[in-house]
């Protein structure tokens, strides 16, 4: 019989498409309102911006299907979340080095709390009934 779902997963694939739906919104404002953003600042240009926006839209997307991954019990997807996951700890560590202390601190405890809440006894029986 399949595991089912914990609500950790389901926490932490909530999580993610809330962070997906906010990279495309923040994608779409910007395309929508690149015109005032050039303007308003001397070094912008609207090629950059165009393509942060693009950029903002596609991440979002994928992190919308890594999320309904999470929630089908995709390995494949928890393991694409560990890996950035990771690569933020990483980053919180730089930030750390770079007098950054608040900054880094909060992103190495968000890259732990997410591992922790992937990673529990329900939820690696929920990912390994998956496979």
């Amino acid at each position: 019989m399949p595991a089912t779902r914990p609500g950790t997963v389901t926490f932490v694939a909530v999580l993610a498409y809330i962070n997906g739906v906010l990279n495309i919104v923040g994608g779409v404002v910007i395309l929508f309102t690149r015109d005032q953003m050039v303007r308003a600042s001397n070094g912008g240009t609207e090629a950059g911006l165009i393509t942060s926006a693009i950029l903002a839209i596609i991440l979002g997307v994928v992190i919308l299907v890594v999320a309904r991954g999470l929630l089908n019990g995709s390995r494949f997807a928890r393991g694409l979340v560990t890996v950035v996951m990771i690569l933020n700890a990483v980053g919180g560590v730089i930030l750390l080095f770079s007098l950054q202390f608040f900054s880094g601190i909060l992103e190495i405890l968000w890259a732990i709390v997410m591992l922790s809440l992937l990673y529990t006894q329900r939820a690696n029986a929920f990912f390994a009934s998956r496979g």
